[in-house]
């Protein structure tokens, strides 16, 4: 989800088999980044992909395609999962030679991915599978891209799945992402995935990101609503940047794959706010509130316009609904924290910096703050602890090269 402050990551992956595999260790965790929001993003109190309707794209509020220009070409889905020649041949040699040939189709892309890809540096961008492999980098939804990729060359059978984790938040300029997990499914090659089902015990590989505590349960995702969730990151990533058509064309063919997406429409609603248009944001955010429900990142956004506005009481009424959710997000933690350090209140940031982590442990920046605090109070010992913590937190190299710098002014290592 992006939003009109600061962002948050998205990385994503793991690896269980059903086929009772042991644990192995190459596992991606392949992040969605959510709708946008201005300053702050949250997870939704429902999935989507329990909210079906029927002509919901007909239903929906016109947007306003004028203020976007010309429709710019986005890529096809094919493009995302293709690989070049050069990427081919080294995976069908692998895959027809040798004690690999052997093993069943599924377990031979694993094994390839486990030995070729294991190595891949996170990137917050979303990239295509061949992209991904030529720069060995992306975040997670790029793995997902290269594993479909390999299964279809292999016709190896694949599903998708958002696993049952809560949302992992971060920040990137103006844009706060809330981040879910996809997983991709390899199955055996005996079992047909014409139709919707996922039924107990089939077996298959899990492939995700992280090494413990793998979730083995997930909300299944039909290609369509997998594919809209490509265009979602994209057009998310391209609002980050600045790019408000590119993002507008995106998240627009997002939501011709899946009309039932309610991210999708709230980003859209970002997108038009960012461009002027406040009319057709608003009727974007009460079309997705009221045919998907209480929506704790549509609410903040939909907050942020009407306070825009200077509509106070229908600002007031709406901060009311948020106050009913549950509220995993660490970013107005961090907003109350900062504004106790701005006034010398010390104590104060420290507690709510500190609850923040306590909701979000993996948000390097959460120590970063920690670290300055003690600083200023000259309690080095204390700020270099808290520096560690940000540097092992960190998955982007230029994050952790960055706060081992800071350790080496202090004298750490």
């Amino acid at each position: 989800m992006a939003s009109d402050a600061p962002n948050r990551s998205r990385g994503i992956a793991k690896l269980i088999g059903g086929d009772s595999f042991n644990k192995i260790q190459l596992v991606w965790q392949s992040l969605i980044l959510l709708a946008l929001a201005a300053l702050v993003a949250g997870c939704a109190s429902q999935s989507h992909h329990q909210v079906q309707r029927e002509n919901l794209h007909s239903r929906a509020p016109t947007l306003n395609q004028s203020l976007f220009g010309k429709p710019e070409r986005v890529p096809d889905f094919s493009e995302m999962v293709s690989l070049t020649p050069g990427q081919q041949a080294d995976f069908l040699r692998f895959f027809h030679s040798g004690v690999d040939s052997r093993h069943e189709p599924h377990r031979r892309v694993f094994e390839y991915l486990t030995r070729r890809i294991g190595d891949t540096a996170f990137q917050n961008r979303t990239l295509s599978a061949s992209k991904t492999l030529d720069t060995r980098s992306g975040n997670c939804m790029s793995l997902a891209l290269v594993t479909t990729a390999f299964a279809r060359l292999a016709g190896v059978e694949t599903g998708w799945q958002l696993s049952d984790t809560d949302p992992v938040y971060s920040s990137e300029g103006s844009v706060i992402y809330s981040a879910e997990h996809i997983q991709t499914l390899l199955y055996r090659p005996e079992f047909n995935l014409k139709s919707f089902s996922f039924a107990p015990g089939r077996p298959y590989l899990l492939v995700d990101y992280y090494t413990d505590d793998v979730p083995r349960r997930g909300t299944p995702l039909r290609e369509s609503e997998m594919i809209a969730l490509v265009y979602q990151n994209l057009g998310i990533e391209a609002l980050a940047d600045g790019q408000l058509a590119e993002s507008f064309w995106l998240l627009s063919e997002g939501l011709e794959h899946d009309a039932n997406n309610p991210d999708l429409y709230n980003a859209m609603a970002v997108v038009h706010r960012r461009a002027g248009d406040a009319r057709t944001a608003e009727q974007l955010y009460r079309f997705a509130l009221d045919e998907f429900g209480d929506r704790l990142i549509v609410l903040r956004n939909y907050r942020k316009l009407l306070l825009a506005e200077n509509r106070v009481e229908d600002a007031d009424r709406v901060e009311r609904r948020i106050m009913t959710l549950p509220d995993p997000d660490p970013y107005p933690l961090l907003d109350l924290g900062d504004e106790a350090a701005a006034k010398g209140k010390h104590d104060i940031a420290l507690a709510y910096y500190r609850r923040a982590a306590e909701i979000a442990p993996y948000l390097h920046e959460v120590y970063l703050k920690i670290a300055r605090l003690h600083a200023e109070r000259g309690d080095l010992k204390r700020a270099a602890r808290a520096l560690r913590d940000a540097r092992d937190r960190a998955r982007a190299d230029s994050d952790q090269e960055r706060y081992q710098a800071k350790l080496m002014a202090l004298g750490e290592r």
